[in-house]
């Protein structure tokens, strides 16, 4: 005698692996015209500060014919804001190429370090270009005035002293050059890009949320009902008999 197979149920399988976060990685997706706007300007950004920070940020000398060989031409790692300004260029440089491998939260996080420092370039080179004129007199030129005494046979300080006396014959001048202002723009483009990648990095978070929302996907392990299944519940204690 055989008996009928009573019908079982089967559960659903879960996959574990939906509910574990993957681990940061390079991200190779095509960019969003939004993500691609604030990787250039914050690359761009970041070369133009450095290439500021070497070029010359200030010359003096004096406009009178005679002087007119005396002048002294200062680069931008000769002085300390161009040294903040090369070291602003390195870390933006770096923040750019690890935002890539980050999670969104970290990634936000490091878009607004990137804003911190574009703005601390462009606020060095501003306050450069502010205090030249009065840091970097001609008649303070350490270059100048040593020179001058070599020529003249005297002491720097009596040279300083003189032409401190008859300065405004001699037409001193200081002029800035395109170190700083190139700095200044740097600095600006990487603070925009940051704050772009700020933007992008919340929509980016925004999405993944929404498709964490939806929950894991819920799979049978038989696409079709058993047959026992489709039988009248009422047959379930039924018995078929061979004789």
């Amino acid at each position: 005698m055989l008996c009928r197979r009573h019908a079982g149920c089967q559960t659903a399988s879960m996959d574990p692996a939906a509910e574990t976060e993957p681990a940061p990685q390079m991200d190779t997706s095509r960019p969003s015209n939004l993500r691609l706007i604030a990787f250039a300007l914050t690359a761009v950004g970041a070369l133009a500060i450095g290439v500021g920070s070497v070029l010359t940020w200030v010359s003096a000398g004096f406009t009178l014919p005679a002087l007119a060989g005396l002048t002294s031409v200062t680069k931008g790692l000769d002085t300390n804001e161009g040294k903040i300004a090369l070291g602003c260029a390195v870390a933006a440089l770096v923040l750019v190429v690890v935002s890539r491998v980050v999670s969104d939260a970290a990634r936000a996080v490091l878009a607004g370090v990137l804003v911190v420092v574009g703005a601390s370039a462009a606020v060095v080179g501003a306050m450069f270009i502010s205090s030249a004129s009065t840091n970097y007199s001609p008649i303070d030129s350490d270059s100048i005035v040593n020179r001058l005494a070599v020529e003249l046979g005297h002491s720097p300080d009596e040279v300083r002293a003189a032409l401190a006396t008859v300065s405004s014959q001699l037409g001193p001048y200081t002029n800035v050059g395109l170190g700083p202002w190139i700095v200044i723009a740097g600095g600006i483009m990487v603070a925009a890009g940051g704050i772009l990648t700020v933007r992008w990095a919340a929509r980016l978070s925004a999405d993944h949320a929404g498709a964490d929302e939806e929950g894991p996907e819920i799979t049978f392990e038989d696409e079709e009902p058993p047959e026992d299944l489709a039988t009248d519940p009422r047959d379930d204690g039924a018995e078929t008999s061979l004789d």
